[in-house]
């Protein structure tokens, strides 16, 4: 078991600690107050909405946007969905398939994500039984920014929005730009070596999202897809 799922596990497992919505957010979402003529909900209503959801279901929520950024956003349905994360958390089977288990922790927590216009539905058609589904996906206009943020996160990194700007994180990227030769050792900073000067063999370096060691030949890191440069 990963340890991002290791350290979140205690949390749902053996009690379930996640806390339902307060009654008033089901009201919220239906009131005319709150959206604008083209229906979509004003702000700052839904980014408070946004932060009472998320926060109701926190472990759910983030390895449910966890699973479809490692299954490149490809449309999952609630039943798949819950399978994968009784897999991930190494949890009994029907923790979060079983029909008032699934409805109380996930099916109701998907719908929401969708009014909040963070996944969207769509069509799923079960290669084996061919039958159709209700799937879901990550918003593309959204997802790049999600993509990044769950892959730092999964790597230990901070999801709050009172973590550190970008312009402050900055300082450690260019940090990390600083490859070295695989053969002789040599270092450079040079944003466009790909190289060694000195010997002529392939130049490599830590990706700044995973922290792996990967070829500066390539032009995005080949474990975890962010782009390098």
């Amino acid at each position: 078991m990963e340890p991002f799922y290791q350290l979140l596990r205690q949390i749902i497992w053996p009690r379930y600690r996640e806390e339902g919505p307060p009654r008033y957010i089901d009201t919220a979402f239906f009131s005319k107050e709150f959206f604008d003529a083209e229906g979509k909900m004003k702000e700052p209503v839904k980014s408070i909405l946004d932060l009472v959801v998320i926060g109701y279901r926190p472990v759910t929520t983030v390895s449910i946007l966890a699973t479809l950024v490692e299954n490149g956003n490809k449309p999952m349905y609630g039943t798949q969905l819950g399978n994968e994360l009784e897999k991930r958390f190494q949890l009994p089977k029907g923790w979060f398939t079983k029909t008032r288990y699934y409805d109380n922790r996930i099916g109701k927590l998907l719908k929401l994500l969708c009014r909040l216009e963070v996944l969207e539905e769509t069509e799923v058609i079960d290669s084996k039984s061919k039958r159709r589904y209700v799937g879901y996906h990550i918003v593309k206009t959204i997802y790049p920014a999600v993509r990044e943020r769950i892959l730092n996160f999964l790597q230990g990194g901070n999801l709050s929005f009172l973590a550190p700007t970008t312009e402050v994180l900055k300082t450690k990227e260019e940090v990390n730009k600083i490859k070295k030769c695989s053969n002789c050792n040599a270092l450079t900073s040079s944003p466009s070596a790909r190289y060694c000067e000195l010997c002529g063999s392939v130049l490599n370096f830590v990706c700044s999202m995973c922290q792996r060691e990967t070829s500066a030949e390539y032009s995005f890191c080949i474990y975890c897809g962010k782009m390098l440069g």
